[in-house]
């Protein structure tokens, strides 16, 4: 199937002993989950334009605080990735996000094992950036345990960018049905700024991709939503 299709593997975090990051302020709105295939979803407009320029200016400024990991080789049965990453602990900006928003809300007809139902989101945090020429080739996502709260089970991927800001390529590409013969039929949902999706991990994972970055600069801010 062209690339190693392994879990992804966590990023670099920022140093415990930082200080505490001033994330910038959120809004709330009236957010519709969309579902666009069985165990994808997505949440358009979730950071409304206002919020993601706020963003962005933190995120490029040169007093931020946000220092992202430049790329490395990928190890004996990873996914092949070249996009710049962090991760960071953040349970204050992880409640932020699942409380203030409204994505509690969004996440209640989202699908658990068991019949676990969406309490929150994983405090690891994470940012990607996707300069023209990056990628994260075929794989599947891991759920992890997150103590106090329970199992994560969908991925939580919110655009910070998007083609409104001249990025072409760089959507998030899933393959339901690989096999030997290759990775089959794409589901390609469009990469639009604000919009957030949310697509099943673990054992329900659907092989997927970051496709390659044309032109523009992709930036993603990651989370998983955690069931119990």
């Amino acid at each position: 199937m062209g690339k190693t299709k392994t879990a992804a593997q966590p990023s670099s975090s920022l140093s415990a002993t930082a200080a505490p990051i001033a994330w910038p302020a959120l809004a709330r709105a009236n957010h519709a989950l969309t579902l666009v295939a069985p165990g994808i979803a997505v949440i358009d407009d979730f950071f409304p334009k206002p919020t993601r320029k706020t963003w962005l200016s933190f995120l490029t400024a040169s007093t931020s605080p946000i220092k992202l990991n430049p790329p490395t080789a990928p190890k004996r049965g990873e996914a092949e990735r070249t996009n710049e990453r962090m991760s960071l602990h953040e349970p204050a900006l992880a409640g932020r996000l699942w409380n203030d928003t409204g994505l509690r809300e969004a996440c209640a007809s989202l699908e658990g094992r068991n019949g676990r139902r969406a309490v929150g989101l994983n405090p690891n945090m994470r940012l990607y950036r996707y300069p023209a020429g990056s990628f994260f080739g075929p794989h599947y996502d891991d759920d992890n345990i997150v103590d106090g709260l329970g199992m994560t089970e969908w991925t939580l991927l919110i655009y910070l960018t998007g083609r409104e800001d001249g990025v072409v390529g760089g959507e998030t590409a899933f393959y339901p049905t690989p096999s030997r013969k290759g990775n089959g039929p794409a589901i390609v949902p469009e990469l639009r700024a604000g919009r957030a999706l949310l697509h099943r991990h673990g054992q329900h994972c659907a092989l997927h991709e970051g496709r390659l970055v044309e032109k523009g600069e992709k930036w993603v801010l990651r989370s998983d939503v955690v069931f119990a």
